[in-house]
Formats: structure tokens, sequence, C-alpha cells
């Protein structure tokens, strides 16, 4: 880890004497994006593996944005995963170029990290990056093989269960703590898993009873069998707004099994993240036309009606928030009270 700050720190440095010499030549100031973006390649850096979600919504996001996009560039996708999307959202800090050829689609988990998780080990500020939009708000829920002795959510408040997870910052990870945590959920949880496709492997192979933190949408677009087939029960959901589907299926928000007043705002901050669930940033100094640029061209993507019929035809959703709703909302996360931050945090942490 030491060799990756002094890494990471070094190539900012470099990265600061690149800019002041960027800015003394003026030549790339001076293009329109139209000019600018002229034959380039646009990176879209996926801060988790492929066959997930976040690759799945940006490889169809890179197929449409072209055609709104100045230029236009050519979009390549680059999948980053590690450390709960921390090495990835420290790339775009510190590394990446910073001319608007370097998106990142990130988990949110990694721009909530300085106040839920580990501030020592994040060398960035999630305010300072300028966000593009976001390509969905996500419900998360809990799955559970049909097999378990254990039926119900509200039966796992009586009876233990073995869950898998993720390491910390993923939502499969806090997620399945903060139940245990907040609710009183009896939950015995097994990490190291790589994803959730690791984790519908395992509970496949019933080396596990259940797993949290999988988006609906990634659920039915990815393994949608583990549930039309019966191999698993849906026990619970996580979000402000429940989500309409598992309303009307009689799945419980888990929000509502909170008794104690702060342990249910802690735990309405963390579905809050969920808001803006699928992040698309570029570096703080890219110039503002660029990120005007790439802004219209998220919108106008997110309403294509070729887009969303891919997305649907993938199983996927169309919720999308502006680059300017997902500013607001984790900056409301971030300026959150304290106590309130405290008890989130403490609540996602395996102890």
């Amino acid at each position: 880890m030491q060799s990756k700050r002094i890494f990471f720190r070094a190539s900012r440095a470099a990265a600061g004497m690149s800019g002041a010499l960027f800015c003394l030549t003026g030549v790339a100031a001076a293009q329109d994006p139209a000019g600018f973006y002229k034959g380039k390649n646009v990176d879209i850096v996926v801060a988790s593996p492929a066959g997930g979600g976040f690759d799945a919504y940006a490889r169809i996001i890179a197929r449409h944005i072209v055609k709104y996009m100045p230029g236009p560039p050519n979009f390549v996708i680059k999948n980053m995963p590690g450390a709960g999307a921390r090495n990835a959202t420290t790339y775009l800090a510190d590394v990446a170029a910073r001319d608007g050829t370097v998106i990142l689609a990130n988990q949110p988990g990694a721009l909530v990290e300085p106040i839920l998780g580990d501030a020592k080990q994040v060398f960035y500020k999630p305010l300072e990056f300028q966000y593009i939009g976001s390509a969905e708000a996500f419900t998360s829920l809990c799955l559970m093989r049909t097999d378990s002795p254990v039926k119900s959510y509200a039966e796992l408040h009586e009876k233990e269960a073995i869950f898998g997870g993720d390491q910390i910052g993923s939502t499969t990870h806090d997620h399945t703590v903060m139940f245990r945590k907040l609710s009183g959920a009896k939950i015995k949880m097994i990490t190291g898993y790589k994803g959730t496709s690791d984790l519908v492997l395992a509970i496949q192979r019933n080396e596990i009873e259940g797993f949290c933190g999988y988006a609906w949408s990634s659920l039915f677009a990815r393994s949608p069998d583990l549930v039309n087939k019966g191999t698993t029960r849906i026990v619970n959901q996580i979000a402000l707004t429940p989500h309409a589907a598992a309303d009307k299926a009689g799945v419980p928000n888990a929000i509502n099994f909170v008794k104690d007043p702060l342990n249910k705002k802690a735990m309405e901050l963390i579905a809050t993240v969920q808001e803006f669930g699928r992040p698309y940033l570029v570096h703080g100094a890219v110039p503002a036309d660029r990120v005007a640029a790439l802004r219209s061209a998220f919108d106008a993507t997110m309403q294509d009606k070729d887009y969303i019929d891919e997305v649907v035809k993938a199983r996927l959703e169309v919720s999308p928030r502006t680059g300017a709703q997902v500013h607001e909302l984790l900056r409301r996360v971030l300026e959150a009270p304290k106590e309130v931050q405290e008890r989130a945090r403490w609540s996602i942490t395996l102890e």
C-alpha cells in the first residue's frame, strides 16, 4: 500500500507540472469541444470487473453517447476494479488525463469513503470532481436460498444465517454488516468474495445462504434465474423510495425494521447514496466547455430511444440523474450531521 501511495503522489506532482506547461501553451484551451474531441479516444474507466451491472451500463452508454458528442471521439471501455473502487477513483484524481478524455464510471461507495470508510486511505476530495450524470438510481436487495431454514427478513432477526460479502466499500459487504448492526439481523458473514458474480456462484453452490447489496436491475439483467427458477427469494430492499416492482411483490423495506431513530437516519443516509448509484465523473480540472459537452451528451443519451430500448432489452432500468443532481445528493451525504455520519460509518464497519 505504501508503494501505491508514493506512486499516486509522484503522479500527482508530475500531473501538476504537466498542467502548468499545458496552461502555458494554451493550445488545447483554444480548441472548442468539437475540435478537441475530433478523432480522439475517450476512456470510460469502469471501477468494477467486467460482467456486472456497472460494466453493462457503461458499454451501452458508450455505444450511444457518441451520437451526441462533438467531434466525435471514440469511446473505449477499460475496467479497473479494486479496493471498493478507491483504486479507480484515486487514478482519476492523480494519474488520469485532466483534459476530458477520461471518464470514470464509479461505484458510489468510493465517493462517500471519506465519511463512511477509512479517511486515511482516501487521497481525493469527492466534491472536487465534476459529475456528468448517473445512469441509474438503484434499489439494493438481499437474496436468500429458498431451502434456507430462515424464510424471511423478519425471521432473520430470530434465526442466524450465513451470508457472503465482498470487501468493505462494496454494497455486498456494507449493507450486510449494516443490517446486522442497525436492525439486529442475525447474520454470520463470510467475506472475500470478488463481486456479485462470485457471490451468485457461491449461493448456487450452497456455500452461503444469502447475500445483500445486489441491485434490482443487475439481478434481473445478470442472474434472473436465481429468482425465476426458485433458487432464491428476495427478502428485503433498501431504498428511500421503495422499488415499485419489489413493493408489488411484497418485498419489505429494511429501513422499516430499524427502531432506534438515529439508526434509522444512518440507514437512510446510506440509502441516499443509492440515489446516485451509477455515477459518471471527470477530474475537476477538465475545462468547463468540455464538461458541458459531456453533460449534454450524457443527458441526451439517457433520453435516446435506442439507448432506452437496449437498456430495457438488457433488463436494466432507466432512472438517470443529471450531473447537478449527483453533486447535490453527494453533498447532502458528505455534509450530513456528524452524529448521523458517525453512526452510519459504525454500521458498515465489520468488528
